[in-house]
């Protein structure tokens, strides 16, 4: 059935005087007076077809991520080697990248970190200052100033990266829903003024059929979330996005890691660390 356009201009005349708070004999407090200014009529919305990714079917801008497996899996790998390809513009994975600045919080990286950094060549920002993103103690405003400052100097960051979200946490506890509350209350704050992705590098639980470590809020507060896990017996490892807000959940990475050597210590014994390696069908770009 179609609708009458006679009634539907009267409805717009009739909402368009709503909207006008002037002209009603209620005036409105100023902030229900911008909600009412803000309502549209859903019919005259149009889809939105672009999303502004930094790495396609994966990750989006102005939008957080928790990537979690169990322990040597190759999470914090397989986050600088996303980080590298976002920050060198490189296609990651057969997908398409939007480049841009990145900065790796290493919170938990040890002074080995360096060498997983030399191991892919990697040019992006590295902040080894221990940050605290939950609690009373919560550097997050600080961090975004921070991070303000850099962004006027080398353009908006695209990717950041926190690695770990246990070492951020501070003294605060990922089990319970209200220190994961302030958490997010920080990480929103980053995300919402630097307008890049935030990536939180997490642990899986002791039971691994039920996700990510820590209070179940975790899950329903981010955009993203990706699971790195090791096949027991092939070795195959393999990330899936198992939630996306705004995109098709299920994509896969799968990967291996690659020893690269990086010279010889001071005894001449030689000195590796490790780098994703991939087989990956480049006939199509997502």
């Amino acid at each position: 059935m179609t609708s009458d356009p006679k009634n539907l201009e009267a409805v717009r005349e009739r909402f368009a005087d709503a909207r006008n708070v002037e002209r009603l004999p209620t005036r409105l407090p100023d902030r229900a007076a911008r909600l009412v200014q803000s309502v549209e009529f859903a019919h005259e919305l149009r889809p939105v077809l672009d999303h502004e990714y930094i790495v396609k079917s994966w990750f989006t801008r102005n939008s957080v991520s928790v990537v979690y497996g169990d322990a040597n899996v190759g999470k914090s790998f397989w986050a600088i080697d996303v980080g590298h390809a976002v920050h060198q513009g490189h296609t990651w994975s057969g997908c398409r990248t939007s480049p841009g600045p990145v900065l790796y919080v290493a919170a938990e990286g040890g002074d080995l970190f360096n060498n997983r950094l030399a191991a892919v060549g990697a040019r992006f920002m590295v902040l080894r200052s221990p940050v605290t993103m939950a609690g009373r103690n919560s550097d997050a405003q600080a961090l975004a100033q921070a991070i303000g400052h850099l962004a006027e100097a080398h353009g908006p960051f695209a990717l950041i990266i926190f690695d770990t979200l246990a070492r951020v946490m501070g003294g605060a506890d990922e089990n319970a829903a209200a220190d994961i509350g302030t958490l997010m209350r920080g990480v929103d704050l980053i995300r919402g003024q630097s307008g890049a992705h935030v990536m939180l590098i997490h642990h899986s639980g002791k039971d691994t059929a039920k996700g990510a470590r820590g209070h179940s809020s975790l899950r329903a507060a981010v955009d993203t979330e990706v699971e790195l896990t090791k096949d027991k017996d092939t070795g195959q490892r393999t990330a899936r996005a198992t939630k996306q807000r705004d995109l098709p959940a299920g994509a896969e990475d799968r990967f291996d890691l690659d020893v690269v050597s990086l010279g010889v210590d001071r005894d001449g014994d030689p000195v590796t660390s490790c780098r994703i390696k991939r087989q990956v069908n480049e006939r199509r770009l997502f």
